[in-house]
């Protein structure tokens, strides 16, 4: 609950908000997990759960104290989320968070809310059931909860309205995603958006392969699945829990990003640059495809950022890799020359990872994205004066908008004559490995030991959204 206040009060992010609570606190393991699932859980669907509260609540939710909103929230996800906390223990634990906040008739409020709604569900209910569309809060791709009321806008009438509140998204993306895709990809979409993304691992080839990780995580106990290069672990995780942290075995890396990097074909030797490099995943990945040869300059804006790549150098064991703030890089390029490769991980929406950057939805406005495409076309221009005859430059983001991908790489090759089009891609976000088998799973017992058998997982897989272009310079 403090967690969403401080989000909504300060725009702070859950995650530094959380790393605060559990220093001071010092809760369990298990404790930590269910803070984090309904911190995150309430904040990726939170437009529906306000908006099923309001239908249950005399006062509207913008005018209910901010302490009473929260715990509304987070009791009404726990009671829609987690199978394993029965209705009664959710709308209990809210009405002694009530009585805790020191509101007064908070905890009569909050427990005349949280009754009429659980009154107001019929019972589960799954795609192979008959169901009406306007009464169904449906929690994944299969699976819901029928509702007495159409609490709902009808589907055929208004379906960017219906989308935003059934799988609470934003209006104007949702009318945006309509205009471009069909009614079913946009539902797979907010769907997946709303799910608790795989932690994926990328091995570090410098100290093992893939599956020597692998079979070493398996053999600790850790239940993972294998797909082309990327391991996913399957039950609830923090990468410093996991052997070979601290000795640079692993970087955490979506499937997508890993595959983002390898199209700029790094060869061993080259002079590279990452012109936004920080935190450092694509950086140290370049460096283990080069084999750690040659010479990487990584920049970024901000001196603590340029630490964090650093670190996780020195944690790789890579060498190669030389950071400079984006502020010193006209003078470094002047004075060294060209480069043979240029990577331009620009800044964007990040519309294609709302899975993991769920405050984004909240955040982010229609006029944000022109802003960012004068960015990114910035960024892009820059790089094009500063990458060799016969070299090549890859512009990639994590936004599945065309104005941030396609259509501004268009423009540039446009004003850019010497430039032309090798290789782009585009990659929605997609949820197909199973989920991390239950809320908060144990990660011993006899449930989590993975058999040689279930490695390899051959084509289903969790990928996170995104935009990949490959330019060559001809001049």
């Amino acid at each position: 609950m403090n967690s969403l206040l401080a989000f909504e009060r300060r725009q702070k992010s859950l995650q530094n908000t959380l790393s605060e609570i559990f220093r001071t606190g010092a809760p369990s393991a298990p404790e930590k997990r269910l803070a984090a699932e309904l911190a995150y859980g309430s904040c990726r669907v939170l437009i529906s759960l306000d908006h099923i509260i309001s239908r249950h609540s005399a006062r509207p939710i913008r005018k209910l104290d901010a302490v009473v909103r929260q715990i509304l929230r987070v009791g009404l996800y726990q009671l829609l989320y987690l199978s394993r906390t029965p209705h009664f223990a959710a709308v209990h634990e809210a009405v002694q968070q009530a009585k805790a906040c020191g509101r007064k008739g908070a905890d009569g409020f909050i427990n005349a809310v949280l009754r009429s709604i659980q009154r107001d569900i019929e019972g589960p209910i799954t795609t192979g059931q008959s169901f009406r569309p306007r009464s169904v809060f449906w929690l994944d791709e299969k699976n819901g909860w029928q509702f007495k009321d159409n609490f709902l806008p009808d589907p055929n009438k208004n379906p960017a309205k219906y989308y935003s509140l059934a799988y609470g998204h934003p209006l104007w993306l949702v009318e945006r995603w309509l205009k471009r895709y069909n009614e079913k990809t946009v539902r797979h979409l907010c769907l997946t958006n709303n799910s608790r993304p795989l932690l994926s691992l990328r091995a570090n080839r410098l100290q093992c392969s893939a599956h020597e990780l692998q079979e070493r995580l398996e053999d600790s106990g850790w239940r993972v699945a294998l797909h082309q290069e990327t391991i996913y672990v399957l039950q609830a995780a923090m990468p410093e829990q996991l052997p070979g942290y601290s000795q640079g075995w692993f970087s955490v890396q979506d499937i997508t990003a890993t595959k983002a990097t390898a199209m700029l074909e790094p060869k061993p030797g080259e002079r590279i640059l990452d012109m936004c490099a920080a935190p450092g995943g694509k950086t140290t990945h370049l460096a283990e495809l080069m084999a750690n040869e040659g010479c990487i300059i990584a920049c970024d804006v901000r001196p603590q950022k340029l630490r964090l790549i650093e670190e996780n150098c020195m944690r790789l064991g890579i060498s190669i890799v030389k950071t400079c703030l984006a502020g010193d890089l006209p003078k470094l390029s002047k004075e060294q020359g060209p480069f043979d490769r240029i990577l331009v991980d620009a800044p964007c929406s990040n519309t294609g990872v709302l899975a993991r950057r769920v405050e984004v939805r909240h955040r982010l406005k229609p006029v944000h994205i022109p802003q960012l495409r004068t960015k990114q076309k910035e960024l892009l221009r820059k790089a094009g004066k500063m990458v060799k005859k016969g070299g090549t430059i890859l512009y990639s983001t994590c936004s599945i908008e065309p104005a941030e991908n396609d259509k501004l790489v268009q423009e540039f090759l446009q004003e850019s004559y010497s430039f032309r089009l090798l290789e782009q891609k585009t990659f929605l976000p997609d949820k197909s490995l199973p989920d991390t088998g239950g809320e908060f799973p144990d990660s011993s017992g006899e449930n989590m030991q993975a058999t040689r058998q279930e490695k390899v997982i051959s084509s289903e897989l969790w990928c996170d959204g995104g935009y990949t272009a490959v330019l060559q310079n001809e001049k």
